[in-house]
């Protein structure tokens, strides 16, 4: 179940159409000036039940539904959780730079494994995750059960209307998520608004020139897949097990809905939003230093940058997804 009442967890939590905060109701949390029940489906609240997502997000979720992201291992515990967590350099300087005590949003998570880990990483960390698919959600509601982890929230709800206070989140990541969605620029405004001023922004995205080489590799799969096979990074490591490949091949080869998106226009609708440049990831950032503001590059700068993700073509493991770091102006 959620945590109690009282618990501070619940106060970031509105309603996405009046953002009111809500009241508890029979079955889970009402709101008071529209009506709009939010259903609790175990460790979940569930503000869609059975309401459609905007636009063509009924085709993703649907794609997940069938195929949750990334799934959960055989065995995995809190342990194991933390040990994966810790030999990823993105989730340790991610780690690091998180305070302890920070409010944290994983908006997409999936099936939540980087907001487990955060949340297992810093007992006083308060820690969401927010998604549309029902499957997902209850993987990750399964493992934090399991694990007894008691401080990460888990939401069901839309993108384009979250069910959380606008300007509330020290950090809040958005990894692999608004590159899916019909309306992409649309969807990092909404995210962006959920930052408290001075708080961290992470987006990442499908770059359009650093996609390069992995759209080429999907074009050769209808093909041949067995060479397209043998050119992806991901399938050709042996530390990883089929299932974990076949997971890969599905998300990245049959996903339904992806958008290419150009850094430098991701960069000016932030600026707009009241953010300024941190840094991107690549390229890899020192321990501690992930929130620590670089110099923002020249266009020329930042198109050599992008000519580099793009040549780093068939051992780029990430296939193109660059993560752009923004801080929101404090008074914004």
């Amino acid at each position: 179940m959620l945590p109690p009442p009282e618990s501070p967890n619940l106060t970031a939590i509105v309603c996405p159409t009046c953002s009111v905060a809500l009241v508890s109701s029979a079955v889970g949390r009402s709101c008071p000036r529209c009506g709009m029940q939010a259903r609790q489906d175990g460790g979940v609240l569930d503000f869609l039940s059975e309401r459609a997502l905007t636009g063509r997000g009924e085709e993703v979720r649907e794609f997940y539904e069938r195929r949750p992201f990334p799934g959960y291992a055989d065995g995995d515990d809190a342990a194991s959780i933390l040990d994966r967590g810790r030999v990823s350099p993105y989730l340790v300087a991610l780690d690091e730079a998180v305070g302890a005590t920070a409010s944290v949003l994983d908006c997409g998570c999936g099936t939540a494994q980087v907001a487990t880990f955060l949340a297992l990483s810093g007992a006083h960390r308060r820690v969401f995750g927010l998604d549309g698919c029902r499957a997902s959600l209850a993987e990750a509601d399964r493992f934090r059960a399991r694990a007894r982890i008691a401080n990460l929230t888990l939401l069901r709800g839309d993108i384009f209307h979250p069910p959380l206070a606008q300007s509330t989140f020290d950090v809040v990541q958005c990894r692999g998520v608004v590159h899916h969605t019909a309306d992409p620029d649309r969807a990092t405004r909404t995210v962006a608004s959920l930052v408290a001023p001075g708080g961290i922004l992470l987006l990442g995205i499908y770059e359009s020139m650093a996609r390069v080489p992995h759209r080429m590799r999907r074009a050769l799969g209808r093909f041949s897949f067995p060479l397209a096979r043998r050119l992806d990074p991901i399938l050709r490591r042996r530390d990883l097990t089929e299932g974990k490949k076949d997971t890969w091949i599905e998300d990245q080869y049959r996903h339904p809905l992806e958008r290419m998106m150009p850094v430098p226009r991701s960069v000016r609708l932030l600026e707009d939003e009241g953010f300024s440049w941190v840094r991107t990831l690549p390229p890899a950032v020192e321990d501690g230093q992930m929130f620590e503001a670089t110099a923002r590059p020249s266009a020329a700068g930042l198109w050599a940058r992008r000519m580099g993700w793009m040549m780093r073509g068939l051992n780029d493991q990430d296939a193109g997804l660059v993560c752009f770091v923004a801080r929101k102006s404090r008074g914004a």
